[in-house]
């Protein structure tokens, strides 16, 4: 990543991010470089979508206990816009702002916006 702020990068922007402490580390190991960093939060709307991601995109990992909400959920879309509330609220305490992916459910922004 040096090799990116030294090529001019003036921010970073991570991929999904759902565990807290990989971003606090991440936001450790890159403080040297006081670059700004964008967080990632993906909405998952289902069990088989969390599955899916952990199965296909590289270096993205939910949790399991997240996994197991979205599968215990009575209504999966609501709760997977809770966890996206929950890591914009964390994330925003981390690192200088987020980046919301809702594939598609841009109508779903202002739910996962609510304080």
């Amino acid at each position: 990543m040096t090799k990116k702020v030294d090529s001019g990068a003036r921010f970073f922007q991570t991929q999904a991010v759902f565990d807290r402490q990989v971003l606090e580390r991440f936001m450790e190991a890159i403080e040297p470089m006081q670059v700004p960093v964008i967080a990632g939060v993906l909405l998952v709307r289902s069990a088989n979508m969390a599955r899916f991601l952990n199965d296909n995109i590289p270096g993205v990992q939910m949790p399991q206990a997240l996994v197991e909400r979205l599968e215990n959920a009575a209504d999966p879309m609501a709760e997977g816009i809770e966890i996206a509330r929950e890591t914009v609220a964390w994330a925003r305490e981390l690192c200088q702002g987020v980046h919301l992916m809702t594939l598609g459910h841009e109508d779903k922004i202002p739910a996962i916006l609510k304080d």
